[in-house]
């Protein structure tokens, strides 16, 4: 990715909404001090009558973005930012789906993505895999981002 396409993914990926209903499982951002954020939710925390959170076992990007733009803006530049996100309803997806994750990268002014998935019963055929691959590929295709190959 050119240095300026990488800057345009990191202003989305920090200003919009684009990742927003992805759940959130890790954060490491390596400033001038490291910041790691745990994306599980602490159930004891979740007031009463908020059944959609009481059902997630993590936040989304969308709750943790705000916090991690802030720490991004008062730091110096980030030399290394991952983020490993899940996709919320994976069987909406494909019906082995035990978990789809998107692991995000960017390290010495590049960016890179990578995918796994779960499955809930052992299978030896890939499609689970295939498909997810091919939504995330859609997916970053349709906000411009491309994946260093």
């Amino acid at each position: 990715m050119e240095k300026s396409a990488v800057k345009n993914f990191m202003g989305k990926l920090l200003r919009e909404d684009i990742f927003d209903d992805f759940c959130v499982r890790t954060v490491d951002i390596l400033t001038n001090t490291r910041f790691s954020v745990d994306g599980t939710i602490v159930k004891e925390t979740i007031e009463d009558g908020d059944e959609k959170q009481k059902k997630s076992t993590h936040t989304t990007w969308g709750a943790l973005r705000p916090m991690l733009f802030e720490i991004i803006k008062i730091s110096s530049k980030p030399r290394q930012f991952k983020i490993v996100f899940s996709f919320k309803n994976p069987l909406d997806l494909h019906n082995n789906a035990a978990a789809l994750f998107l692991n995000f990268v960017y390290e010495n002014d590049s960016i890179s993505f990578t995918t796994a998935s779960a499955q809930k019963d052992f299978a030896l055929d890939k499609t689970l895999d295939i498909t997810w691959e091919e939504w995330v590929r859609n997916f970053l295709k349709d906000y411009h981002v491309k994946n260093r190959e």
